[in-house]
């Protein structure tokens, strides 16, 4: 039952990610626009849930109390990301999440916090730059 379930949640969060892809249009940048990639990844999923829901096996050992905490800090942390990617810009909220997501899997928080700071800008420079993927350096709450 437990596989069952699970598949149903994948599945329902696959279809709410692929069709709130469809919602985000950007008139600059790449020929296909920003729904793609979504898509290629949501559909998929949908399928590969669905299936676990029709053909469930094995049986289902679930992780330790604190094992589940990390993992639904890490799932808040990822939904915190998409929130606040618009209002701060990509470098700002890419190093908050690098840097939690880090000491949330047990890294030393002087060395995620540093290592936030080095791929923040990083990322940002290699998708704006060198893919000419555009992203805003300073969110909406900077730019006004």
């Amino acid at each position: 039952m437990s596989t069952r379930i699970l598949g149903v949640v994948i599945f329902v969060i696959a279809a709410l990610y692929t069709r709130q892809a469809g919602t985000y249009a950007v008139t600059f940048g790449d020929v296909l626009g920003p729904t793609v990639f979504p898509i290629i990844v949501g559909v998929p999923m949908m399928i590969l849930s669905a299936s676990l829901v029709v053909f469930p096996t094995g049986q289902v050992d679930w992780p330790a109390p604190q094992r589940m905490g990390r993992q639904a800090a890490a799932l808040a942390v990822l939904v915190g990301y998409t929130m606040t990617l618009e209002p701060l810009g990509f470098p700002l909220a890419t190093f908050a999440l690098i840097a939690l997501i880090g000491i949330i899997l047990g890294g030393a928080p002087l060395r995620a916090v540093a290592l936030g700071a080095v791929m923040a800008p990083a990322l940002w420079a290699l998708f704006d730059r060198v893919l000419g993927l555009p992203l805003d350096f300073l969110g909406e709450l900077f730019t006004g």
